[in-house]
């Protein structure tokens, strides 16, 4: 951190300062912690399809019973995970009850007749029907649990418990705010590409014009750059605490995420292959950055306009969209539905492939070329990262969703399932109103710091916050979930 130290630890000054400099930790602690995400699917899981198992026609899904496990098991790891309490206990607990509940679900029937077609398989692929995207379950919760994380940090780095080596670094190094802010961008480019896929209408197979895809992007992007342009106006005008290097003196998430849907469609219509489109991006980006001065002005240079006050947002967002068309090239293998049980479960090996392909990647580009990773500049090492751990553990939400409904009998190989067995229904509350879930957690973080002095707080106070505030971020979900009204 800097030496200069404010006295005042409720200044705004005192708040920068506290955020600046940071180091970050390491990967293997950062994949430790943030794992815990996976292993509560995992528990949720195993727990969930016990339960069916045992009693088939009374399961219900979405009792309150129900709920409250979903928040034990999905709120409590999270909390003691990244306030850096118990973690090695809370990984060991969800191992173990995940353990205990997969021994709890009965194996499928014997087959005697090893030659003879799976039940499954028919099943599958008799309900096959070309142009149609079913959600995907693993893809849902997984997209949810990264914006709980996401909400939950936001506020958390403001309080005492929250360690800083998990905030946003500096310069160079690796955090789990770093990790979030990426994983945000990759899991929208994963479902982003739906618009795109070619999809049945009267019977016929189509794919959307050029024009429709540009306003389609518009309408994505204009309450993103609507809700930029707010926070802006609204952190000036009540002088809110900013660390000016994290995006530039203007320039904040939101505009981010706002252009990526304009670009995307006028760069397909170009190139169409996201994967040679990602990485060629992204290789020229390294190149200038590591082979020109534009590296040296883009880290050291004053801010004296409105590009140079505003160049870490401006030129970051080049690695943000070649990091967005790699979630949309992992989505166009995994988000059509596979024609037949054999295809659909070729897709583990394709996701395991982009997880080595991008660690292979990292590791050049990292320990080789030296090109450490930079969530400022969302420079090359950075966007390898994210898409290898993305990847990696989408791959193991599928693998376990792949073994636990293998037990299912073959009339639920594709869907049917009852109510709250593919998803819980906290998450498909989130997962259906995420934007909004995103905006009010904001509004709460803004909201909190301006009443409550967050850095005076004890811990007592500060997980009882932390808990008041998870559960203002989720109601408004929640409440249209159950009115069945989809915002954004």
């Amino acid at each position: 951190m800097n030496s200069h130290i404010p006295s005042d630890v409720t200044s705004k000054e005192y708040k920068e300062w506290r955020v600046s400099n940071l180091e970050g930790s390491g990967m293997g602690e950062i994949h430790l912690v943030v794992s815990t995400v996976m292993l509560s699917y995992w528990c949720w899981k195993c727990k969930t399809a016990a339960d069916y198992h045992r009693n088939p026609s009374q399961f219900n899904g979405q009792s309150w019973s129900r709920v409250l496990f979903e928040c034990l098991v999905f709120f409590v790891p999270m909390f003691l995970a990244l306030t850096d309490r118990f973690v090695y206990e809370t990984f060991a607990a969800l191992v173990a009850t995940s353990i205990y509940y997969r021994w709890k679900i009965p194996d499928p029937p014997y087959r005697h007749d090893k030659w003879a077609p799976d039940p499954r398989a028919v099943a599958f692929d008799k309900t096959y029907v070309e142009g149609k995207v079913t959600p995907k379950s693993y893809l849902s919760i997984y997209r949810a649990e990264m914006m709980l994380l996401t909400c939950f940090c936001i506020l958390a780095v403001d309080f005492n418990v929250f360690p800083l080596k998990y905030a946003k670094v500096e310069t160079f190094g690796t955090s789990i705010m770093d990790l979030g802010v990426g994983s945000f961008v990759f899991s929208a480019g994963v479902v982003a590409i739906k618009p795109f896929l070619p999809r049945r209408v009267n019977d016929r197979i189509v794919t959307a014009t050029l024009s429709h895809q540009l306003r389609a992007g518009l309408w994505t992007a204009l309450p993103l750059l609507v809700l930029g342009f707010a926070r802006l106006v609204l952190t000036e005008s009540v002088d809110y605490q900013k660390h000016v290097s994290e995006y530039g003196t203007h320039w904040n998430f939101f505009f981010t995420l706002g252009f990526l849907p304009i670009f995307v469609p006028l760069g397909m219509f170009i190139f169409s292959d996201l994967r040679i489109a990602s990485n060629v991006l992204l290789v020229v980006y390294q190149g200038i950055y590591s082979l020109t001065p534009f590296g040296s002005w883009l880290e050291d240079a004053g801010r004296t306009d409105m590009l140079s006050a505003n160049r870490e947002g401006v030129f970051s967002f080049v690695g943000y969209l070649a990091m967005f068309l790699m979630g949309m090239s992992l989505g166009s293998e995994i988000l059509p539905d596979a024609p037949t049980f054999k295809s659909r479960r070729m897709r583990l090996v394709s996701v395991l492939g982009v997880w080595v392909t991008a660690s292979i990647c990292l590791f050049l580009a990292d320990f080789v070329c030296g090109v450490e990773p930079s969530r400022r500049f969302a420079n090359a090492s950075y966007c390898f990262w994210v898409a290898g751990f993305n990847s990696f553990m989408i791959w193991m939400f599928m693998l376990i969703e792949e073994d636990i409904d293998s037990k299912l009998p073959p009339q639920f190989a594709r869907s049917g399932r009852p109510a709250g067995y593919d998803v819980p229904l906290i998450l498909d509350a989130v997962n259906m109103n995420s934007l909004t879930t995103f905006l009010v957690a904001n509004l709460l973080t803004g909201a909190t710091n301006m009443l409550i002095e967050t850095l005076l707080c004890d811990t007592a106070q500060a997980y009882t916050i932390l808990a008041v505030y998870t559960l203002m971020f989720m109601l408004p979900a929640l409440l249209l979930y159950h009115a069945g009204i989809r915002v954004r």
